[in-house]
């Protein structure tokens, strides 16, 4: 059994990896990230202003340009890392609004207005990002506010006093918390978006391929001289374990293409940029130091390992699954049909990701994701962003573990009495006859 069981499970990879749609498809896959990783450098390659300067002319009647113009000249840091040109407009009105038309330019004429202290007219030939206007009429109420203070004759250290931002110290009743520890689970908690994504893709793949290669197999009649010379149980896991050992290094090829990606990156990327340079030295030592500091780098040695061993648990619980769903099925239509729940129950736990961060500590989050095939998507989520603790994650892992070992029991019973199986009729209750059966 164990050199038949080898030679299918060869035989299963080989005929995947062969596949000219596998090469291609791959092809395709590495563009798209290295793209996708690279997406501010193209679009300027082709035109694109990402690094443009953003220019803004003030064509000044009250008197205000130096307030209004140093509270503009701040305003980059929020809209991306945009420069921001703040200058005089000295020509006439009319030359000004033609020297407009086809720029991003943005021309703002300031009156003055006794009951307002002044008020402006935005000019600019086409329409503004909502961002970028809402910046700049923030900047502008801050001026206005300045303003209106001064004129109030308020003594210069009492204006002072109004005008300088307030000071917080963070300060935590438990001992154990820290500001790097919030500030690192908050940057471990979108880490962690990185990694469900690929996993939440790889499970669609995973689940399509064992229902289409069961599938095939019935629909040319060939399942009937594998299992003639094969046993059931050694068919059945050779399919599991080659398309988890292919979807292994699907997984793995999207990391080298990913790291591709990011060399590419470093190598062509000059200057600041809209998505900025997350390759750059400073960037990865300040996110190391505030790891450091945090004490979440000497909590990762078991975190790590925690949710590798929750996806491969839960690849294994999808693929079982798809096995067993894909014997009872007599076409890829039906198969469809059957595999519908398992893509709602993985996109639930896609969904309660985002929501999670809109009930923090809520009871009904952590006890969803303790529940087999959701964990995988949202217990590494919470785990980093500090939601759940690690006793959560291995009782997640502890069930998902008993799931398993029930689908190995019972689900090869199914999958014996299905997969030679060609007709609808009854078929429900064949399965759970299967079931039954002490066999």
């Amino acid at each position: 059994m164990e050199s038949k069981f080898r030679f299918l499970t060869k035989y299963s990879l080989k005929k995947k990896l062969k596949n000219k749609w596998f090469l291609a498809a791959n092809i395709i896959v590495a563009v798209i990230v290295i793209a996708l990783i690279n997406i501010d450098s193209i679009v300027n390659f082709f035109g694109g202003d990402f690094n443009d300067t953003l220019k803004i002319k003030i064509v000044d009647n009250a008197g205000y340009y130096d307030v209004i113009k140093s509270n503009l000249d701040n305003m980059g840091k929020y809209v991306g890392e945009t420069k921001v040109e703040v200058s005089k407009e000295t020509r006439d009105i009319k030359e000004a609004k033609k020297d407009l038309e086809d720029k991003k330019d943005i021309l703002l004429v300031i009156n003055d207005d006794e009951q307002n202290v002044f008020n402006v007219e935005f000019i600019s030939d086409s329409y503004v990002d909502t961002l970028r206007y809402q910046v700049i009429t923030s900047c502008l109420n801050n001026a206005k506010s300045t303003l209106a203070l001064e004129q109030s004759n308020i003594d210069s250290k009492e204006l002072a006093k109004i005008s300088e931002p307030v000071k917080i110290e963070r300060t935590f009743i438990n001992e154990e918390k820290s500001k790097d520890e919030e500030a690192s689970r908050s940057l471990l908690s979108v880490a962690s978006m990185i990694i469900v994504l690929p996993c939440f893709m790889l499970i669609i793949f995973l689940t399509q391929m064992i229902g289409a290669e069961v599938n095939e197999e019935k629909s040319t009649r060939g399942m009937e001289i594998i299992i003639g010379n094969v046993s059931p149980k050694a068919h059945f896991f050779s399919k599991i374990l080659a398309s988890n050992l292919f979807v292994l290094l699907q997984g793995f090829l999207l990391l080298v293409y990913s790291g591709i990606g990011l060399i590419i990156r470093k190598l062509t990327t000059t200057g600041s940029s809209m998505m900025g340079d997350l390759t750059s030295n400073s960037d990865v030592s300040s996110i190391i130091d505030t790891l450091n500091n945090s004490g979440i780098m000497g909590k990762l040695g078991y975190i790590i390992p925690l949710v590798i061993i929750l996806i491969v648990l839960s690849f294994l619980a999808y693929s079982l699954l798809a096995g067993i769903l894909a014997s009872m099925t007599t076409n890829m239509e039906n198969y469809q049909q059957l595999q519908t729940p398992l893509m709602v129950i993985s996109l639930i736990g896609f969904y309660l990701i985002m929501i999670s961060s809109m009930f923090p500590g809520a009871i009904f989050i952590k006890v969803i994701s303790c529940i087999p095939l959701i964990s995988i998507s949202l217990a590494p989520s919470l785990l980093l962003s500090g939601e759940i603790g690690v006793g959560t994650v291995i009782v997640a892992i502890l069930i998902l573990a008993l799931l398993d070992y029930l689908l190995v029991k019972y689900g090869l019973k199914i999958y014996k009495v299905g997969i030679l199986n060609y007709s609808e009729n009854g078929l429900w209750k064949k399965m759970f006859k299967a079931v039954k059966s002490k066999n």
